[in-house]
Order: C-alpha cells, then sequence, then structure tokens
C-alpha cells in the first residue's frame, strides 16, 4: 500500500467545513511545489514560514493570500 496527500485551501482558521480539495500529490516534495504553484496562481508567494510550517505540522499559518493551505497524508486503497 502506498500513501497520497490530499492538499486543500482552507479558511484562516483552517475549518473543516471550509476545505476546498485543490491537489493529490504522491510525496511530501510534490505537496510543497504544488502549493508553491497555487499560490503563484493567486498572485502570492510562499515566505520561509510558510514552507516551514508545511513541512512540520502540514499546513500554513498566516498566508499572506486569502485563506491558509493544509494537507493531510491518506493511505491508498483503503477504507477512511
Amino acid at each position: 500500500m502506498g500513501t497520497i496527500f490530499l492538499i486543500y485551501k482552507t479558511d484562516s482558521w483552517h475549518s473543516y467545513n471550509s476545505r476546498e480539495l485543490i491537489g493529490v500529490a504522491t510525496t511530501q516534495k510534490q505537496v510543497i511545489t504544488l502549493c508553491k504553484n497555487q499560490a503563484k496562481k493567486e498572485g502570492e508567494k510562499l515566505n520561509e514560514d510558510d514552507l516551514f510550517n508545511l513541512n512540520s505540522i502540514k499546513q500554513t499559518q498566516g498566508y499572506d493570500g486569502g485563506g491558509e493551505f493544509y494537507y493531510e497524508s491518506v493511505i491508498k486503497n483503503q477504507l477512511l
């Protein structure tokens, strides 16, 4: 079995109801790349704090763009 990563944009409070799935990645490195691409698409850039938080706690805190980024890992071919 393998793991995939689901990437979301959320509101500033990371509330569950605000989650919008924006990407699926196969590695944590790819998660960061996809988040950077989304930020660029929004006319923003992820700063050092954003990148540190994504790598450490799987979410941004204080992202300059609208909302925040969050991701979770999911094991493939398994009921949730």
